[in-house]
């Protein structure tokens, strides 16, 4: 299933309990890097890598102006989807692993964007709301009707 599927956060976030690094490829004792910084969140591969531009101009204008860094989930959807499927009602009400993911990237921020684009090209609808609004559409989106979201939050306002 392709799914894009990230989160844009202030350029100056700073996340306490996830540890970026540039991976590495070592050749005769001399390492070069090789792709832009990741880490792993359970089972969920995190890459930094440059802002999806369409999406801005979705956002309110109190929101665009924001310099952003993206975090892109490039693996675990997959998994979570299937576990989804598998397990039934009791893990669609509480996946700890995705609102565990969903916590921990936006715990320390007063702004926050999070799109959900099954296939990578769907957005049907752009709102204001909080992580369980996220969470709830994204489950949904797995495992009831494909839904592709822009959710945008503004403590600030």
């Amino acid at each position: 299933m392709d799914i894009a599927f990230e989160f844009l956060l202030p350029v100056n976030s700073v996340i306490p309990s996830v540890k970026f690094d540039v991976p590495e490829f070592e050749w005769q004792g001399e390492k070069y890097p090789q792709g832009p910084e990741e880490a792993y969140v359970y089972q969920f591969k995190l890459v930094k890598s440059p802002v999806t531009q369409y999406i801005l101009p979705l956002l309110p204008e109190s929101l665009r102006s924001e310099g952003w860094q993206c975090i892109a989930v490039m693996e675990g959807v997959d998994e979570l989807a299937q576990r989804l499927i598998n397990e039934g009602q009791e893990v669609k009400k509480k996946d700890t692993d995705l609102f565990a993911l969903l916590t921990i990237l936006t715990q320390h921020e007063e702004r926050w964007v999070i799109v959900f684009e099954p296939d990578c090209d769907q957005i049907d609808f752009v709102a204001e709301g909080g992580l369980q609004m996220v969470y709830n559409n994204i489950i949904e989106s797995l495992t009831i009707e494909k839904r592709g979201f822009v959710i945008w939050f503004d403590g600030f306002q």
